[in-house]
């Protein structure tokens, strides 16, 4: 039996042709530990932001693995008060349901948010509204999206004024909204392509430039050292950096990802 514990020394996440790349400053563990039993010398605040942190990184990866041609960013309003989240949850099921009984089949992602500003109005916290991505390849008209829903108003915005859709649309996963419903602030279908995650876990030494081809062949358009903190068995607080990239991949220097 290996006494060392098995580490990690980088991460290479492929969502479509989004390339994020991590390299950790010192090798962390990935093998259960006896400190990740010890809840109650966690903060509840910084795990609830934690949580929120990982909800707004699904809901990006999510798009860039499924974005087509003909993927639309809707924003869904009410004509008519809504301050209920589960009347949200069950007209925007029923708004899927329009559309697939006039032939569009839409797998889609979509968050709730509150109206602030009309709340001001009627002094309440905001009527809900739906901010939606619907991926599709096929040409949808407004007139068919706008009579499914047939709530209130339909805005569907223009993915060429928009430079990441996935970066975007995440920010409406706000921490009040998720801290008011967390898991029902936001809703991805089912089917929908997933990341795929490369790492070089193994035990010490067991390292190599594994990657060495995705990373040759992107073009990194973000790159930032990042600091973390972590709490060991014995209660003490230690600290480590990562270098974290994100680009695109070049499919015109690379037919792939593996090197044949």
């Amino acid at each position: 039996m290996n006494c060392f514990p098995k580490r990690r020394i980088e991460k290479i996440v492929i969502s479509g042709d989004v390339i994020e790349w991590v390299r950790y400053c010192n090798p962390i563990n990935v093998e259960p530990r006896e400190h990740s039993i010890f809840k109650d010398i966690e903060d509840f605040e910084s795990k609830r932001d934690d949580n929120l942190f990982r909800a707004r990184q699904n809901i990006r990866r999510i798009i860039w693995c499924n974005i087509t041609p003909y993927t639309k960013f809707l924003t869904l309003t009410y004509a008519d008060t809504v301050l209920d989240n589960d009347v949200v949850i069950y007209d925007f099921k029923q708004f899927i349901k329009n559309l697939r009984r006039k032939g569009f089949n839409v797998p889609y992602l979509y968050i709730t948010e509150h109206q602030k500003g009309r709340g001001v109005h009627e002094n309440n916290e905001g009527c809900l509204h739906i901010h939606a991505v619907l991926f599709t390849d096929d040409y949808i008209p407004y007139e068919i999206i706008n009579k499914a829903w047939g709530k209130g108003y339909t805005d569907i915005h223009r993915l060429k004024d928009i430079n990441n859709l996935g970066a975007y649309v995440c920010k409406y996963l706000t921490k009040e909204e998720f801290n008011l419903y967390h898991k029902h602030s936001y809703h991805i279908s089912r089917g929908l392509k997933r990341s795929e995650v490369l790492t070089t876990d193994g035990y010490l030494g067991d390292w190599g430039h594994l990657y060495k081809n995705i990373i040759d062949n992107t073009d990194f358009i973000y790159s930032g050292v990042e600091e973390y903190s972590y709490i060991a068995p014995d209660g003490s607080e230690h600290k480590n950096t990562f270098l974290y990239k994100q680009g695109i991949f070049n499919h015109s220097k690379a037919d792939n990802y593996y090197e044949d």
